[in-house]
Parts: structure tokens; sequence; C-alpha cells
């Protein structure tokens, strides 16, 4: 024998269902394709973690160079001859503050943000002695991605003694990405700051 349940009481069990399903909760199909979701957006963040993360070091580190740059012209605004000028006379005039802790505390040397030693040499665009070469080494994604922008910044750039951008090269991405990728995994940057 079948029971009847009340209509009161049947009534009430469906105002709990509906409000249970109002309260937010889901069904095992809505939470199967929510995870499903999830499970495809974990997918693509790992598959391009490497690419966001290279455009995130190849932005910092052009924005580094950039403002060792600004620096560098800076702490020699009466130089044109740029002869006496060392890595520990630039930092002691504040050339590379941006760097904070990765300049030693001594100004002997500078590394990169990643970690590698950052030099200073004196070099020649048009005169002897007219320029100051920062030779910054990174990896070889960052140099590619970074390359055109510094192009724009220094009066000469060159990547692994491959000169790609300057008084009398004009700038090629083509010839810049096998220039960087021509040492192997990290390339080794010439930016030159002068005032010519």
């Amino acid at each position: 024998m079948q029971h009847k349940i009340p209509s009161d009481r049947r009534l009430n069990l469906l105002r709990m269902g509906r409000r249970r399903k109002q309260s937010g909760e889901l069904s095992l199909i809505e939470a199967g394709a929510y995870m499903a979701g999830a499970a495809l957006l974990a997918i693509a963040v790992i598959k391009g973690s490497t690419y966001v993360y290279t455009l995130i070091k190849s932005q910092e580190f052009t924005s580094e160079a950039q403002m060792f740059h600004t620096g560098i012209l800076n702490a020699t605004q009466n130089d044109s001859d740029f002869s006496a000028e060392t890595l520990t006379t630039l930092a002691t005039n504040r050339a590379f503050d941006a760097a904070g802790t990765r300049l030693a505390s001594d100004k002997s040397s500078l590394k990169g943000i990643f970690n590698q030693p950052v030099t200073v040499s004196v070099g020649t665009l048009s005169t002897a002695s007219d320029s100051l070469i920062l030779s910054y080494q990174v990896p070889a994604a960052v140099c590619s991605m970074s390359i055109a922008a510094l192009s724009n910044t220094f009066s000469q750039v060159g990547a692994n003694n491959t000169t790609l951008a300057g008084p009398t090269t004009t700038f090629n991405s083509a010839s810049a990405g096998t220039a960087c990728s021509s040492a192997g995994a990290y390339a080794t940057l010439q930016l030159y700051t002068s005032r010519t």
C-alpha cells in the first residue's frame, strides 16, 4: 500500500528543494562543468607560464636597462670623453641605483636581474671614447623580446658582438633574433650610451 504525502507537506518539500538550489549549491552536472573548466584553465596557465614569465622578465630587464641609461647620462653630464669612467665612478655618481642590493656595497661590481655580472667599458661610435658600453647578460628569449625597445633608447645595441642597431645600422628583427640565440641559452648585450 502506497502512502500518500499530504499536499501541504509535499509543497513544503518542494520549497525546501528550491531553496537549496537557490542558496548556491550546484548540481553534479554543474559542478562537473566547473571542474572541467578549472582543469582547462590550469592547463592553459601551465602551457603559457613560460611565455608569461619571459614576457614579465623582459619588461623588467628593459625597464632596468633604460634606467641605467638615464643614470649613466646623469652621472656623466659634463663628459663628452668617457675615457676616465668606470663602473665604480658611475655607481658612486648613482648611475645604477635602480639595481638596489645587486650593486656591491663598495660599488665595485654589479649583478643583473638574472644574477650575471654587468660590466662597463669605454667604446667608440664615431670618435674615440665617445660612449660607454654596458654589457648585460640575459636569457636569449629575453634578448629577443627586449632588443627592439632598447634600440630606441641606446645609441647603439648589439647582441653577442653583432651590431643590431646604431648610427650606421638599421634595426632588423630577423637579425636580432638570430644574434640573440647565436651563443646558446644566454646572450650578452652591448648597450652603448653616448651624447652623439
